[in-house]
């Protein structure tokens, strides 16, 4: 395992000012991010056992992180909040400028060779996007029967289709893997703004819980009621990420993991070594599972 970098302190003093923005408040963090605690979402009388499992910083960049993803090559990318695309590699413990110009990026998602991402324009409408290259190329979009308007996650389901989460229309839509179709399906949670897919199941995350779909035809299952701003399904487990609980295992009466180091937790990505982003800061934290 390579050491921790931590790439810049000015930056993540930078960053945690610049990064009190809308877009910290897309998914279960929107009560947190408005209070005095980064960690309060409305359910300040439950009682938080303290965090089993530290986290460790780390690497910073410059902006706040918002998603992540890992590459096959052991990369990891990083969606930065309404700006760009990051890359950090592990080899040289240093972080890059994948993408400029991006546009409003929020969900990201390697799948086969490519790396696929969602953008919203200020909440009005929203694109699901290939990264070919360095340039993104359209496959779905608000125009015609797609409605996107904040599409903050994607994951492929067990049919090859995309689910992708938006918070403010409050649905989950499903894209056919070209983009030709978009079908809407009820997520059985308030505000769905990510997604994990295991076995047969989709699952979903919003500002009331987590529910369980099996695919394709299944009903809305909720299995846990803590809000998630992040799903992650490494192996055959399922970790959530929310505002008071850091990380931890979904449907589980688990501890959680990293919760009094990491201000709020946002989405992850890894196995053996879980990364996950802060929304209320500019760091990427690591915990060794």
């Amino acid at each position: 395992m390579h050491p921790f970098f931590r790439v810049s302190v000015l930056a993540a003093l930078v960053s945690a000012c610049a990064s009190k923005t809308d877009s910290n408040d897309t998914g279960a963090a929107g009560a947190a991010a408005n209070s005095n605690d980064p960690h309060d979402d409305g359910t300040a009388d439950e009682a938080i056992p303290p965090a089993t499992i530290d986290a460790e910083a780390a690497f910073d960049v410059m902006g706040g992180p918002y998603d992540l993803a890992m590459a096959p090559d052991g990369r990891l990318f990083i969606s930065i909040q309404e700006s760009r695309i990051d890359v950090w590699d592990p080899e040289t413990a240093w972080v890059e400028e994948h993408t400029r110009r991006a546009g409003s990026v929020f969900g990201i998602a390697w799948h086969g060779e490519h790396l696929y991402y969602t953008t919203s324009n200020h909440r009005q409408s929203g694109a699901l996007l290939r990264l070919d290259g360095r340039e993104g190329t359209v496959l779905a979009t608000a125009a015609g029967t797609t409605v996107f308007r904040e599409p903050t996650d994607l994951a492929v389901a067990p049919d090859g289709r995309w689910v992708v989460p938006d918070p403010t229309v409050g649905t989950l839509f499903v894209v056919a893997a070209d983009g030709s179709t978009v079908d809407m399906m009820d997520p059985g949670v308030r505000e769905p703004s990510t997604v994990a897919v295991t076995g047969n199941a989709v699952y979903v995350g919003g500002t009331d819980g987590v529910t369980r779909i099996e695919w394709p035809d299944g009903d809305p299952e909720r299995i846990d009621d803590r809000p998630v701003n992040g799903l992650h399904a490494p192996g055959e487990a399922l970790l959530g990420a929310g505002p008071r609980w850091g990380a931890f295992d979904v449907g589980a009466d688990s501890e959680p993991m990293g919760n009094e180091t990491i201000r709020l937790a946002g989405r992850m990505a890894g196995d053996d070594t879980l990364f996950v982003s802060d929304w209320g800061g500019a760091t990427v934290w690591a915990i060794a599972r």
